[in-house]
């Protein structure tokens, strides 16, 4: 029988919460897994945002191909081939238990036999924890599983336990501990040779400022007074810009503690689309392995049609690699860059103001997807790893560069003919709307 498969993704996880060395939270289960997988150190999302980084992995497309740039906008498109289906085709029950902004109106359902968007307040600590490890067991095999969590997305969860700064100096760093707390049961339900994929949707952006993570943490109360108390989102639009100097009413900014607020969304910063990504596949990937070269969410398409031997049910050709073939040349860099693109927070509905970018292994270049207007970014990540300098202007030969290689990507990157535009119902529209108000991504 061919083993049974787990893609468990956790929203908003940085890379450096779970790779790094120099961190403040506390991951003991997670640094036991790690030994047993393969460690992708320098894995990106295709977007710092959750529809169209889950429309990624599940299509091995980028979103110019598959046609989902936001948390709004278009469902997925019918014509392209999903994991999941690979997965049914092959003779494995298809499952997801999916949260946040992941409703099945996305079209990301298509190819599981169930699926199901739970409220985010459904955590691994309450009965959904419970609930998903007897599915764990269970479940008819072979199973392919897709499991989103929204522990560490704010409002970060942390059980009473790891609400100390024994387990972290931030609420984020605790939020990540008390979860890896809650992971060892799930991970200890599945067999040994269970295939598991861990990894992040996006990472998020932290302040630098105590004073700014203690002014992020009135986004819960803020949200629920917005919702509730008259004339507060009036108020709510006058004082944002007293409380982050430099604010400018709409649009993103240089400040740091506007940027803790948005979370994610907003760039292609590297804490914000670095991820972890560790894959348990013994007989595929050395356990304890580390793999340097870049590696994106698109890869995981292919590599898993590969190492399970399924790639030959469906005629697709995505946009990633097959690590399978990395792993075998020895660790060799197989691509000059990944592509990302920021279309999320306060630029969702806007897309004038969204970016497409580039990260090669020293650069990092961004440019407006629609608007020509946008001030080109590019920055040196060998010099300037924290993305403080623009040198676009003053490096005009590098800047040219990565603006022919992003649209060469663009252009030649759709191995498929572009499909009919599909839109959402009038009813699907107002059920994605209302989600993302409970979720506070719209006023």
């Amino acid at each position: 029988m061919r083993p049974d498969v787990l893609i468990l993704v956790v929203d908003s996880l940085r890379a450096d919460r779970v790779l790094g060395d120099d961190r403040s939270c506390r991951t003991p289960n997670l640094d036991r897994f790690r030994e047993s997988a393969a460690a992708f150190t320098k894995a990106f999302s295709v977007a710092s945002t959750t529809t169209p980084c889950t429309a990624s992995i599940l299509s091995g497309t980028y979103p110019f191909v598959h046609g989902v740039h936001s948390l709004a906008g278009r469902p997925l498109r019918v014509d392209l081939p999903t994991l999941p289906e690979l997965f049914k085709a092959s003779g494995y029950y298809t499952w997801a238990e999916m949260t946040g902004p992941l409703e099945a109106v996305t079209g990301l359902d298509r190819g599981f036999d169930e699926y199901r968007c739970r409220p985010y307040t459904q955590w691994l600590d309450t009965s959904f924890g419970d609930e998903l490890i007897a599915r764990l067991k269970s479940a008819p095999r072979p199973w392919f599983g897709y499991v989103h969590l929204w522990e560490v997305h704010y409002p970060r969860r942390v059980t009473p336990e790891f609400n100390r700064s024994a387990y972290g100096e931030t609420l984020y760093d605790r939020s990540v501990s008390s979860l890896d707390s809650q992971l060892a049961r799930l991970l200890a339900a599945v067999g040994d040779d269970t295939v598991v994929v861990f990894t992040a949707d996006h990472g998020e952006y932290l302040s630098r400022s105590k004073k700014n993570e203690l002014v992020t943490r009135l986004k819960g109360p803020a949200a629920w007074a917005k919702r509730n108390v008259p004339g507060v989102k009036k108020l709510r639009r006058r004082l944002m810009p007293l409380l982050f100097k430099g604010l400018r009413p709409g649009t993103p900014t240089d400040s740091d503690g506007y940027r803790a607020w948005l979370g994610h969304g907003f760039h292609v910063f590297e804490v914000l689309v670095h991820v972890p990504l560790l894959v348990r596949a013994p007989s595929v990937f050395p356990s304890g392995a580390e793999v340097r070269p870049m590696t994106s969410h698109v890869d995981l398409f292919p590599t898993l049609a590969s190492a399970l031997e399924l790639d030959s049910f469906l005629p697709f050709h995505p946009n990633g690699l097959d690590l399978t073939d990395l792993v075998r040349n020895g660790g060799e860099p197989a691509r000059e860059a990944v592509y990302l693109q920021a279309s999320g927070a306060r630029r969702m509905n806007r897309p004038e103001q969204w970016l497409a970018g580039l990260r090669t292994e020293r650069y990092k270049y961004a440019r407006g997807m629609h608007n020509a207007e946008l001030p080109e970014e590019l920055y040196d990540l060998k010099s300037d790893p924290e993305e403080q300098r623009n040198l676009a202007a003053d490096r005009s030969d590098v800047t040219t560069d990565m603006r022919a290689h992003l649209a060469t990507l663009m252009e030649a990157g759709a191995p498929v003919a572009p499909a009919a535009e599909t839109a959402y119902t009038p009813e699907e529209e107002a059920l994605l709307e209302a989600r993302l108000r409970e979720l506070g991504y719209l006023d």
